[in-house]
């Protein structure tokens, strides 16, 4: 998919994104990552990682061992659904920003496309007809007002 048809799909609702979190941290730290803002990013996330592992030691000196570790796996449990969140917004702006990014990570599998019609998602949706079930036009109210025969005997449900 080129980078147009994801930046036009993208923006329809029509293409679904996935971010491989630990792809892109191997990418960042084996020195691929050429996006500056997206290096800078990771970079920040990894020291408030190293943060919160001084403060959890520094912790362990000074509160008592039940609280410090009821701390620390709260803290660690929403850092790290903050991380793999924010992570997943970066990469998806920067490969809507800069095309040689989109191509980067489509390529070493750190973003994954999928779209819901399966083919081309820039394409406009195709509106279906489905003929609704017996039961189903009883309920709806007819629309012709002068017509009131479905609603001399509404029908009721057994549950």
């Amino acid at each position: 998919m080129s980078h147009d048809d994801f930046i036009l799909g993208y923006e329809n609702g029509r293409v679904g994104c996935s971010v491989s979190v630990f792809l892109t941290l191997r990418l960042f730290f084996a020195g691929k990552m050429r996006e500056k803002r997206v290096s800078a990013n990771l970079l920040l996330w990894l020291l408030g990682f190293l943060v919160l592992i001084i403060l959890s030691t520094v912790g362990l000196l000074k509160l008592p061992m039940v609280w410090v570790l009821l701390g620390t796996i709260a803290a660690l449990a929403i850092y790290a659904l903050l991380f793999f969140y924010w992570v997943g917004e970066i990469i998806i702006s920067a490969a809507l920003a800069r095309p040689e990014f989109y191509e980067l990570v489509i390529a070493k599998r750190a973003l994954w496309i999928y779209s819901e019609q399966g083919s081309d998602p820039a394409e406009p949706r195709k509106v279906v007809h489905l003929r609704r079930s017996p039961f189903a036009r009883r309920l709806v109210r007819p629309l012709n007002p002068q017509s009131r025969t479905a609603w001399k005997h509404p029908p009721t449900r057994t549950d």
